[in-house]
């Protein structure tokens, strides 16, 4: 009990904090946010709970067009709880329902904020910074008082804090050595979202750099856990459903290049208004260009990984391709930027060269949610297309052109020391000339 004690009172300025952002919260909580005038994706939950409530958790697949999967265990518990507190009422203007259904982001907010401070600290004891405590303090603040992060959850009530809790977590584990842990961490956020996917490439690299199967036992660890998470729908002969919701989601088409994200593709559906199966360049569609794009940026990032083996290198190689998710593929929402905020935070607080870049993406993801689903509904749509979405856009194009920068200068000189003795040493071995070649040479030439 004392240690306990002891344990709280070490981390009291932490709970004070935890405290201050869930007031914040709660404040927010009674807000909506909308996408359109009388549409909200709140909606989606409570059409979603609703159904679980009436057909069950197994038939969610068959009875919605659902394309969640596993934030549905999360609904089922939010309605036996909504059940106890005497619900009943699952209208969209139901007070009780619509603050029932932010707990679960609000609470997976305060988890990033301990999150933060806990790999901060873990960070700045690795680079043997001072007053490495109060810089984990200030992290665990500036993601606790994030605008976007606020209104992310609080407002839109969203659950982007719990797929960047799992990234953010994976990749620590990882780092550590603590492969099985941080691979099922990977996989419980790729059940609730399949975002997660895109630092899965750099988790494989550290597990491999750590020697012997640790990539195998990575792999095993994400079939177990995701396979547990799915095996009621399995056992339910629910895997087609399963298989569809994930082929959605992979080749999303909104009709248009962007979906909402102030991106790269952005200046296109202002002004053209291609589609992605539309061919941009030759033979190329848009989408064909976008993936191409993206898998540049996801190899310039294990590149930079390559030349920064560390904690820190993994989480700028990790925000990095969380940007470049946000800014190269089609079809691509405006909250993807979002694990950025929570995986570049701690080394812009003991970096003060990614400070700048992480401020001004921090300001301009904040304006792209805001307009994007304001908490007027009367001003649901009306800034979407409007100059300042246009401004933000080449702000971001400018950052992320800026962010691939500092990457290649580390990344590209590395790799090219590396290939070049090789390279080296193939010329030579071309070069050099057998003896007996020369012997077969006289032979044949006498021969003659």
């Amino acid at each position: 009990m004392r240690q306990l004690v002891s344990r709280l009172r070490s981390h009291r300025w932490l709970l004070v904090m935890l405290l201050v952002a869930l007031i914040l919260r709660a404040a927010l909580a009674p807000q909506w946010a909308y996408l359109k005038p009388d549409f909200t994706d709140e909606n989606f939950w409570r059409s979603w709970m609703q159904a679980i409530h009436q057909q069950g958790l197994l038939n969610i697949f068959r009875t919605t067009g659902t394309d969640y999967v596993g934030y549905h265990y999360v609904l089922w518990l939010l309605d036996i709880a909504y059940g106890r507190l005497g619900g009943g009422s699952y209208d969209a203007s139901s007070p009780s329902l619509h603050l029932l259904l932010k707990a679960p982001p609000i609470l997976f907010d305060l988890a990033l904020i301990v999150a933060v401070y806990a790999v901060s600290r873990s960070l700045f004891e690795e680079l043997r910074a001072s007053n490495g405590k109060t810089l984990a303090l200030v992290a665990a603040a500036v993601i606790a008082l994030q605008p976007a992060v606020l209104y992310d959850s609080a407002v839109w009530s969203q659950t982007d804090s719990a797929v960047t809790l799992a990234m953010l977590l994976a990749l620590f584990l990882v780092a550590r050595g603590r492969i099985g842990w941080g691979f099922a961490v990977w996989a419980a956020g790729f059940l609730v979202k399949p975002h997660p996917v895109i630092v899965l490439p750099l988790l494989l690299y550290m597990a491999w750099r750590k020697g012997g199967k640790k990539p195998v036992v990575g792999a095993v660890t994400i079939l177990l856990v995701v396979s547990m998470g799915l095996l009621p729908w399995l056992l339910h002969g629910d895997a087609g459903n399963l298989l569809r919701v994930y082929h959605s989601l992979a080749g999303a088409d909104y009709e248009r290049l962007s979906a909402s994200a102030w991106n790269l593709w952005w200046f296109f559906d202002i002004t053209s208004q291609p589609k992605p199966e539309q061919v941009a360049f030759a033979f190329l569609t848009y989408r064909m260009i976008g993936l191409l794009l993206s898998a540049g940026a996801g190899l310039l990032a294990l590149l930079y990984l390559r030349a920064r083996q560390s904690l820190e290198g993994a989480l700028v190689s990790a925000a990095y391709l969380t940007f470049a998710f946000y800014m190269l593929p089609i079809s691509t929402h405006e909250r993807y930027l979002y694990p950025f905020l929570a995986l570049l935070l701690p080394v812009a607080v003991v970096r003060a060269r990614w400070r700048a870049l992480y401020g001004a993406a921090s300001l301009a993801f904040f304006v792209n949610l805001f307009v994007v689903a304001p908490p007027m509904e009367s001003y649901a749509g009306r800034w979407v297309d409007s100059p300042l979405s246009v401004a933000v856009a080449s702000l971001n194009c400018l950052l992320f052109a800026l962010f691939t920068g500092a990457l290649a200068t580390v990344a590209l000189p590395s790799a090219a020391a590396l290939a070049l003795p090789k390279l080296r040493r193939k010329a030579l071995d071309a070069t050099a000339t057998p003896v007996g070649v020369h012997g077969n040479a006289s032979l044949q030439e006498s021969h003659r």
